[in-house]
């Protein structure tokens, strides 16, 4: 790559540079009519958080480094460019910074969103890029809260009153007593002051082999070099001392008295539930239970994510992570890997369009090369969905799980029910296209599924008429909005004085954004992303796009808070929230993302012409 002083022509330097070189002769030319230099010195703000972009910027020569609220989070080189998620978001969401004096060329907003319509390579440059941004930024959130768990300090953990006891103190006294106060150690004080420690696996490497009796004082089998740290230390310390030294306990000490011991179970407790740990434990699972103990933590994670203020999209990227881990480590276990080889497993629904928070049900489905030997097939498929189950999955009431063996079926098949499903227009139908339209390859041949999705967009070109019908379902719920702004509950048991917020008002965005999305030949799955690429593309105005995303998160969070608040008991959650439990600035804020839902569902009317629809 040529340094920034050789670059005499940025046009004819931006088209040797990925993606660039893509565009043909004509593409190329329009680029460089509107191509731009700019210069910036070391520690310079090239581009700040929250701002509209204007132009794409490419680096020619120097550093800059992306920030957000806690650090940094890239870095990009010469060839490389920003922020081409802001383009697609409508804002930056990160402040770009000169590292080092730095020269970038920059091209118009307006410029790349046309080349991209005009140009499938670009647009798949540029979607494949996206997808490796969001794979990082939640490693950078793994990475980032288990950091910070560890850097709770020691005196702010859940630490175990110290349990003393006397010299005198038998092996049976002993044990005792750590059962009755159900900690795994007591401090052994002697008489000249001196303190050590007996642990459960004293009694077991020490008592038992050694073949003491019973009756024998602890004080002459205690260990006396004890491991301490200041209650001021933090918790990663604890956790290396503990890897360092082989130990599961940690006295901690405020000056020279000691005021708790930390245990190997409790680091476990604060670190075993963040989602880095989780990832951690479902990659290095061998068994179908280790997995099953992996996803169970799950839920305790959302709880902590949410109680921390995470908005549910960032908390579902995570957790779709973490889910989508689970399921390849299943197939992997359970699907022998000749069957694999020649299968696709994918993800459907809110899943697929990683929207997942807490489990609701499974919606799954594998295809296939070729037709399956459904003698070799169905078993394991049917322990990879037994297996889900008992990992807090609840079963799919319409049965759309790899079970099914309507649902495990060949390429050819499946590309059969596309045609079937959309020209059709009866309701499962149409259900179908949509949970097949959100699908996501977690496993296997991902080229089985993106080939039907193309042979799918295929279809409406031809006829593209039929998506009026697949849209008409965004009406399918009465919208809970009375006369002058009234909430419209429910009157009766057991969810009187409740709205169902799903039907009333997630629904209706997110299959309203799936049916003008489907229109478009869009290929996101997420309904933000969705949201966000229609509006680049003009369906949306930017304003009537942020009020639609910010609707979506709020009704989530409605929804996400009212699910945790009540038991959990492994069967699929509701979706119901009670009005009148809101606050008054709440309620307002419902108030106007119901209004939000009202004003799209009246646009989906008139763009699909549905009063003309039977």
């Amino acid at each position: 790559m040529p340094a920034v002083s050789a670059i005499t022509d940025p046009g004819d330097w931006l088209r040797t540079i990925v993606p660039f070189d893509r565009l043909n002769a004509a593409e190329q030319a329009e680029a460089a009519g509107v191509v731009q230099t700019a210069h910036y010195g070391a520690g310079e703000m090239v581009l700040p958080r929250w701002r509209v972009p204007g132009r794409l910027f490419v680096v020619a020569d120097g550093l800059i480094e992306e920030h957000d609220a806690i650090g940094i989070v890239d870095r990009f080189g010469p060839g490389q460019a920003f922020d081409y998620r802001a383009i697609v978001q409508g804002r930056t969401e990160s402040t770009f910074i000169a590292r080092q004096t730095t020269t970038c060329v920059t091209l118009p907003t307006a410029v790349i969103q046309a080349l991209i319509r005009g140009n499938s390579a670009l647009q798949s440059f540029w979607d494949e890029e996206l997808i490796r941004k969001a794979d990082a930024l939640i490693a950078l959130q793994q990475q980032r809260e288990a950091g910070s768990l560890l850097l709770i300090r020691l005196g702010d953990a859940s630490l175990h009153p110290p349990l003393f006891v006397g010299a005198a103190t038998t092996l049976q006294s002993a044990v005792e007593q750590m059962k009755q106060h159900g900690t795994s150690y007591v401090l052994v004080r002697r008489d000249d002051g001196r303190v050590g420690i007996f642990t459960g696996r004293d009694v077991r490497e020490k008592s038992v082999l050694m073949g003491l009796d019973s009756s024998t004082p602890i004080a002459g089998i205690a260990s006396y070099d004890l491991a301490s740290l200041d209650r001021e230390d933090f918790l990663f310390n604890a956790l290396v001392m503990m890897t360092e030294r082989a130990i599961r306990h940690v006295v901690v000490t405020d000056g020279r008295d000691i005021v708790g011991v930390f245990e190997q179970a409790d680091l476990l407790r604060y670190v075993g539930d963040s989602s880095f740990a989780i990832a951690n434990r479902v990659e290095r699972a061998s068994t179908v239970a280790e997995l099953e103990q992996a996803g169970r933590a799950i839920p305790r994670l959302i709880a902590a994510l949410h109680g921390r203020g995470v908005k549910p999209r960032y908390i579902a990227r995570v957790v779709t992570d973490l889910n989508r881990r689970i399921f390849r480590r299943l197939f992997e276990q359970v699907v022998p890997a000749d069957i694999r080889a020649e299968a696709c497993l994918m993800v459907m629904g809110s899943e697929g369009r990683a929207e997942q928070l807490l489990p609701t049900d499974q919606d799954n489905a594998v295809i296939f090369g070729s037709p399956p030997d459904r003698a070799r097939t169905d078993a394991p498929l049917q322990a990879f969905s037994q297996a889900l189950c008992k990992m807090g999955y609840p079963p799919c009431p319409g049965n759309v799980m790899v079970s099914n063996p309507a649902w495990a079926r060949e390429q050819a098949a499946y590309r059969r029910d596309l045609a079937h499903w959309l020209f059709d227009g009866k309701p499962e139908g149409l259900l179908n296209l949509a949970i097949f339209y959100d699908a996501a390859a977690v496993a296997g041949d991902e080229k089985l599924l993106k080939g039907l999705k193309e042979d799918l967009f295929d279809l409406l070109q031809r006829e593209g008429t039929h998506v009026g019908y697949f849209a008409k379902a965004t009406l399918q719920f009465p919208l809970p909005l009375g006369f002058l702004g009234r909430f419209v509950v429910e009157k009766a048991p057991p969810h009187a004085g409740q709205l169902d917020i799903k039907k009333g008002g997630l629904f209706p965005i997110v299959h309203g954004v799936r049916s003008l999305a489907l229109e478009h030949a869009i290929r996101e799955t997420n309904t933000i992303s969705r949201i966000q690429t229609l509006a680049s593309e003009g369906s949306f105005t930017d304003s009537f796009a942020a009020d639609l995303i910010e609707a979506f998160d709020f009704m989530s969070m409605l929804r996400l808070r009212a699910q945790l608040e009540r038991p959990q008991t492994g069967t699929a959650t509701d979706n119901y929230i009670a009005p009148a439990s809101l606050s008054k600035l709440e309620r307002g804020l419902l108030l106007a993302s119901l209004k939000v839902v009202d004003e799209l569902r009246k646009s989906l009317r008139y763009h699909f012409k549905m009063e003309l629809i039977t």
